[in-house]
């Protein structure tokens, strides 16, 4: 801190400006016992404020310094002059006189006010003496004219901020209190005091003196040695105009000139504000612009304090005023957390009621459940709106049983209002936690009602055009786009999806953009297509990563949509770390529908790793958590879906009749019911059902995952019936698709020799891609298609890719065609490949490549 001064006294002027007990004499006294070079120091009073007085002060301190000797020309003013010219004339040229750098100390040059004064330093200061070093301390920026030096560089500040303990110094100022806190200790007391000397002093005294039972949670600017000292030392030397202004908007933690003005009932907000943090450190900018303020903690402890003891009748008064300006500038908490500091209790339950509502689907959800909380028992029926604040606490803590009564005596209650006005806002309200409710349970159709209920009202309404309309809206819409999502319309649902996004963006709720927006991720996984499903779960998921909410409840359907895109990437490990990621966001508040999702999630990848008998115990589990009420027949249908995968991973060859107990009646089946229903067909070897399955193709929105499959399992199909050719056109048309999507799965659960043949041909046939080598690769790799064990049977590389074609129709003529070699050369290597695997025939030869493991 020394650093400091030492540089500042190299300019004409040093100003150490702070507020009262900031430390600022300590610092600059200690500071000039360490000089070797003589100070002068003049401790001022408001009787100083006398031109003769003031000067012959300074001259008697430079004495006191040592400084002035008796011929010197400041010597005349010992006398000091009456006249003003006179006395100018002799400062200038005396102080130009002085010895290098002479160092003038003014302490608390705040208490000089005299206009005659301050233009004698003024021009002084005009053209500054150059041997003369002036530092002024000072509670507030003096009234001097410094522009043009501070302009020029040539004025040094020390303020407020430079002033602030460390840690370092907080901890020995409480050690020399007799306190040993822990470095965690010191920050809380640092926060609390701000680094202020004089709180820190008291503060320390005060926990010192509790002898151990007082904690810095205690430390307050209502203990009494605080507010004696912020009483006497700060507020009392305050105008009584500015002190009732501090007194009453006291109330609120920052401040701004509208608020001011709306507390006090007066105009001169802003002006007092800036005027109030121009002259002392108890009044905080925040913000480079003068709009919001602050007080000092202590402070403002303080001022409620000191507001309570002689005035506590306007107490709930200043704060149903604040209450309203935050209303009307849309900052719902903050009006709340005041009418309930005003015990408006009716009020309370009308903001609620008209602004607060979408508060339960955003991020100050917390905050704003903590406010409802607030609320005491016996005035939580008093109201409709009140009633409906029950609620929201009904519907967070999971009674969801108990909800329908509560709304339904608030309805009633608001049935007795003769006034519509008042009425509609409430009874729109009460719509949104019934929609919720169900929601949570998994009733869709009563879902799909209610918010219909909700739309139809808002559109009639003709004043429904605000902010609090659009987020009804935009709740609404969601709620009514996913509940379409799961009772299986997925053409209504996208349209309210994405008309629900665009209505939360519009009204600044984000969470429910990001939970429609998951939610149409979930459709297009589902019936539509995986690539866009990705994009839409990846924008959800960067944006709550960013934001911090990552585990919020209105990611979960991203997190779920993003497990399944990995599924069918194949990424296992991708898809159960996004699985994980939603089961917690889940935890938070779970609904019916989402946890047989995340069951289903489970047990298909249990599946997909062949673990068939793991992937059961979910569906099992599924089944026993199924919530009674829960009606999602697209959920039930994938369900179904997953337990068709399952029975065909477990031997579904040897159970046909599971596809029709499993599955729903032909006239009924979607196209992806289709294909599974064809796979059930192909493992009991009936070729032309499962061919008369797949003659199918949606109509609806592109389900290119069952259009994957179905591809890849028609063209296994037609080289089974011995279509070799129209199976590689098929496979190729698929492999494109897959390739676009991303889609990889397929080809894994279907995965056997003869479509690793079929792939062989449409890469020997020019269909060559990096995805189709690559799904090559890993599928022998996960089946034993193993190149290196054939050649373990002494089998060449050539002789391999003939094997390959053995489990299919094709004659050694077209086989040779594929491999565009003559048909003795194929001739000679089937003789070597039945030779080297001790096979009389073709039939024998696959067999035997198959038990070792080579096909």
């Amino acid at each position: 801190m020394f650093s400091l001064l030492d540089a500042g006294v190299q300019n004409p002027v040093t100003l150490v400006c702070a507020g009262a007990g900031w430390g600022k004499t300590m610092l600059v006294s200690t500071w000039a016992r360490t000089r070797t070079a003589p100070v002068a120091w003049l401790s001022l009073d408001k009787h100083d404020n006398d031109p003769q007085r003031f000067w012959g002060y300074v001259l008697a301190a430079l004495d006191a310094a040592g400084i002035v000797p008796p011929n010197h020309a400041l010597a005349e003013l010992r006398s000091v002059p009456t006249d003003e010219r006179e006395r100018g004339r002799l400062l200038s040229s005396g102080f130009g006189q002085l010895s290098n750098k002479t160092v003038l100390v003014l302490d608390d040059f705040h208490e000089i006010d005299d206009p005659r004064v301050l233009q004698e330093m003024n021009d002084l200061l005009r053209r500054p003496p150059t041997p003369l070093r002036l530092v002024l301390i000072s509670r507030q920026l003096p009234a001097l004219a410094v522009q043009r030096l501070r302009a020029e560089g040539q004025v040094a500040e020390i303020r407020a901020d430079d002033l602030m303990f460390t840690d370092e110094e907080a901890a020995a100022l409480a050690h020399g209190h007799g306190l040993e806190l822990a470095a965690a200790e010191v920050g809380q007391l640092l926060e609390r005091t701000e680094g202020w000397a004089a709180g820190l002093q008291l503060g320390a005294g005060f926990l010192a003196d509790g002898n151990g039972g007082r904690s810095i949670a205690d430390l307050a600017g209502d203990i009494r040695s605080i507010d004696d000292y912020l009483t006497n030392e700060v507020l009392a030397n305050w105008p009584a105009n500015e002190r009732r202004f501090l007194l009453q908007t006291s109330i609120c933690e920052r401040l701004c000139a509208g608020l001011a003005n709306a507390i006090t009932a007066r105009h001169d907000g802003q002006r007092t504000l800036e005027q109030l943090e121009h002259s002392n450190d108890f009044v905080v900018r925040l913000g480079a612009k003068p709009l919001w303020f602050r007080y000092h903690h202590l402070m403002r402890d303080a001022l409620r304090h000191r507001l309570s003891l002689e005035d506590p009748a306007a107490v709930a008064e200043l704060h149903r005023r604040a209450a309203r300006w935050y209303a009307a500038n849309n900052s719902v908490l903050e009006a709340l957390d005041h009418s309930l500091a005003a015990q408006d209790w009716p009020y309370v339950g009308q903001l609620v009621a008209t602004q607060g509502a979408p508060l339960i689907l955003s991020p100050q959800q917390d905050a704003f459940l903590k406010i409802l909380q607030r609320v005491p028992p016996d005035q939580s029926s008093s109201t409709p709106e009140l009633i409906f604040c029950s609620v929201v606490l009904l519907f967070q803590a999971g009674n969801y049983e108990a909800i329908p009564a509560r709304i339904a005596r608030a309805r009633e209650m608001l049935g007795q209002r003769g006034d519509t006005a008042t009425r509609r806002p409430t009874e729109l309200m009460l719509l949104t936690p019934e929609m919720l409710a169900e929601r949570a349970v998994g009733n869709m159709r009563a879902v799909i009602a209610v918010s219909t209920q909700l739309l139809d009202l808002l559109a009639a309404d003709a004043s429904a055009d605000g902010l609090v309309a659009t987020q009804q809206r935009a709740v609404a819409l969601n709620h009514r786009g996913l509940a379409l999502l799961w009772t299986g319309r997925p053409e209504a649902a996208a349209r309210d999806l994405r008309a629900a996004a665009s209505a939360a963006r519009t009204a600044d709720l984000e969470l429910t953009e990001m939970n429609a927006t998951g939610h149409l991720a979930l459709l297009q996984i589902f019936c539509g297509s995986a690539d866009e499903a990705a994009q839409l779960a990846t924008g959800v998921r960067t944006l709550a990563e960013r934001r911090g909410w990552r585990y919020s409840l209105q990611t979960v359907a991203a997190h779920f949509a993003q497990a399944l895109v990995e599924l069918e990437r194949h990424d296992l490990d991708a898809a159960q770390e996004a699985l994980r990621q939603g089961t917690h966001a889940h935890h938070g508040n779970p609904e019916a529908a989402q946890r047989l999702v995340a069951l289903g999630i489970e047990a298909r990848l249990a599946v997909t790793r062949r673990e068939p008998t793991r992937a059961r115990l979910f569906l099992d589990e599924a089944r026993r958590e199924r919530s009674p009420r829960l009606h999602a027949p697209t959920l039930d249908r994938w369900m179904s879906l997953i337990e068709a995968e399952v029975d065909l991973a477990s031997g579904g060859s040897e159970q046909p009749h599971r596809a029709d107990i499993t599955l729903a009646p032909d006239a009924t089946l979607d196209f992806a019911h289709r294909v599974a229903r064809a796979r059930f067909a192909f493992a009991a070897h009936d070729l032309r059902r499962a061919e008369e399955l797949l003659r199918y193709s949606p109509t609806t929105l592109t389900q290119t995952v069952a259009t994957v499959e179905a591809g890849v399992l028609g063209a296994i199909v037609a080289d089974a019936r011995g279509h070799a050719m129209q199976a590689v056109d098929q496979l190729r048309d698929t492999v494109a698709l897959a390739a676009r999507e991303g889609i990889r799965r397929p080809f894994f659960t279907m995965a056997d020799s003869r479509l690793d043949a079929i792939m062989q041909r449409l890469r020997l046939l020019g269909g060559e891609t990096p995805f189709l080598d690559q799904i090559i690769s890993e599928v022998r790799a996960g089946t034993g298609v193993s190149a290196d064990m054939a050649i373990a049977q002494g089998l060449s590389e050539r002789e391999i890719e003939v094997l390959r074609y053995l489990p299919t129709m094709l004659s050694a003529a077209e086989i040779a065609g594929l491999l565009g070699v003559s048909v003795n050369t194929v001739k000679a290597h089937l003789r070597a490949i039945y030779r080297k695997l001790g096979a009389a025939r073709r039939s024998e030869a696959v067999a035997i490549a198959r038990q070792r493991g080579i096909l």
